[in-house]
């Protein structure tokens, strides 16, 4: 379990690294999401509009989420389904969502792709390798 308590206190940390700067740039100057977005939609209004409000929304999801993996991280064998869930979203929300953006010429994220599949990787081997066997064998 301590494998899986330290990627929680990883990837928690990052979640909030990410949550809090993302939010941080919604408030001060949320005109920068505008300058993230591929070339083809950055002229368009409606599309920053909307990149800003998403972003916004996005970077809340990753400080909550985080919040809940430090708390998380003090008990990871009581924790299993939410790892389970974090390591969903790596792979089917997260990269995914990076791999489209990739293939719309968004070249930025490509750092971000790869470190959510090693995120997502890395949980589930820890998830994989650490079976109780009250996982195997129901209680009664």
């Amino acid at each position: 379990m301590n494998k899986l308590k330290w990627w929680l206190r990883i990837v928690g940390g990052w979640y909030m690294l990410l949550g809090l700067s993302g939010l941080a740039i919604s408030f001060v100057s949320p005109e920068m999401y505008a300058t993230g977005l591929p070339p083809t939609y950055a002229k368009d209004e409606l599309a920053t509009a909307a990149s800003i409000d998403m972003n916004f929304l996005v970077m809340l999801v990753f400080t909550v989420v985080a919040v809940m993996a430090f708390v998380a991280s003090r008990e990871p064998d009581r924790a299993r389904y939410f790892i389970w869930m974090m390591v969903c979203f790596e792979f089917f929300a997260y990269a995914a969502v990076n791999l489209i953006w990739i293939y719309r010429s968004w070249q930025g994220v490509l750092p971000f792709f790869i470190l959510h599949l090693i995120f997502g990787t890395t949980g589930l081997i820890f998830l994989l390798k650490t079976r109780t066997p009250d996982m195997i064998t129901p209680q009664a």
